[in-house]
C-alpha cells in the first residue's frame, strides 16, 4: 500500500501523474476522433473512420518504434485545423467527456497528496486542449502544445515530446528549479516507457500497468494499483459540434 507522509519543514514533496489511463480512461487518438466525429456527419463519418482505419498500422508501427516519433506523426492529422475553432469545440464537449472518465480512485488519491501538503503535477503527450479540464487539480498540468501559425495549427509539436527519458529530465528540471525533494515524492505510471521517471522518485507506483511495467514492479516490490473508471462512465459519444466551428 502506499504511504503518506506530511513534509517536514521546508520540504516540497511531488507526486507526479502520467494522465492517459491513469486518471482518465483515454489516449492520445480519441480526443481527436471525439473532435473529428463531432464535426461530421453520416458517409463522412464512415470516410475517416476509414482513411484512420488506412494508417492505423504506420501509426502503430511508429509507436512500436519510438512513441515519440508517433505522436509527431499523429499530431500531423491537426494540420490547417483552426486554433481557435478546435479549443473552442475541446471546451464545450471534450472536457466534459474526459471530467466524466476520470478514475475515482486517482482523484481520492490526488486529494490526499493535497492534504499531506505535496504538490500535484499531471502530466501527458496529449495536446493541452484535451485536458484543460483537469488543470484544478493539479499545482502544474504539462501537456503537449502544436505549433500555430495565424491561428492554424501546423501539425508539428511546438516543442518535442515528453515521452520516457525525457519525462525523468522534465523531472529533475523541475525539482531542481523549485528544490523538490525527489526521494521522498511519488510517481503514477501505467507503462514501461515511464520507467525513468518512476525510477527519479522514491515512491513509484504502478498503475493500471501494462504486462511489462506490472512484472517489472512486482520484481521491485513497487505498490501496483488498479483505478477502475467511473460508473457510467461513456465509452463512446458524439457531441453536437456549436454551429460556428470549422476544423
Amino acid at each position: 500500500a502506499v504511504k503518506l507522509a506530511t513534509p517536514a519543514a521546508g520540504q516540497l514533496v511531488i507526486a507526479i501523474y502520467d494522465i492517459d489511463r491513469v486518471i482518465v480512461d483515454s489516449n492520445v487518438i480519441e480526443p481527436y476522433l471525439w473532435l473529428r466525429m463531432a464535426e461530421i456527419e453520416g458517409l463522412e463519418r464512415l470516410k475517416e473512420f476509414a482513411s484512420l482505419a488506412t494508417r492505423a498500422p504506420g501509426f502503430l508501427a511508429a509507436e512500436r518504434r519510438d512513441r515519440g516519433e508517433f505522436l509527431r506523426k499523429f499530431y500531423r492529422l491537426y494540420e490547417g485545423a483552426s486554433a481557435a475553432g478546435v479549443r473552442a469545440l475541446a471546451d464545450s464537449v471534450l472536457a466534459d467527456l474526459m471530467l466524466r472518465r476520470m478514475a475515482p480512485g486517482a482523484i481520492r488519491r490526488i486529494r490526499a497528496h493535497r492534504a499531506h501538503g505535496h504538490r500535484v503535477v499531471l502530466m501527458t503527450a496529449a495536446l493541452d486542449f484535451c485536458f484543460g479540464a483537469l488543470a484544478p487539480l493539479a499545482d502544474e498540468l504539462v501537456c503537449a502544445k502544436l505549433a500555430e501559425i495565424d491561428g492554424i495549427f501546423t501539425g508539428d509539436l511546438a516543442q518535442p515530446p515528453l515521452v520516457g527519458e525525457a519525462r525523468a529530465s522534465w523531472l529533475n528540471d523541475y525539482a531542481r528549479a523549485t528544490g523538490a525533494d525527489l526521494t521522498s515524492s511519488y510517481a503514477y505510471a501505467d507503462s514501461l516507457t515511464d520507467l525513468p521517471m518512476l525510477e527519479a522518485v522514491g515512491h513509484p507506483v504502478a498503475v493500471n500497468p501494462e504486462v511489462p511495467l506490472h512484472r517489472l514492479a512486482r520484481s521491485r516490490r513497487w505498490p501496483v494499483e488498479i483505478w477502475e473508471p467511473g460508473k457510467g462512465t461513456p465509452k463512446v459519444l458524439v457531441p453536437p459540434v456549436p454551429e460556428d466551428f470549422t476544423w
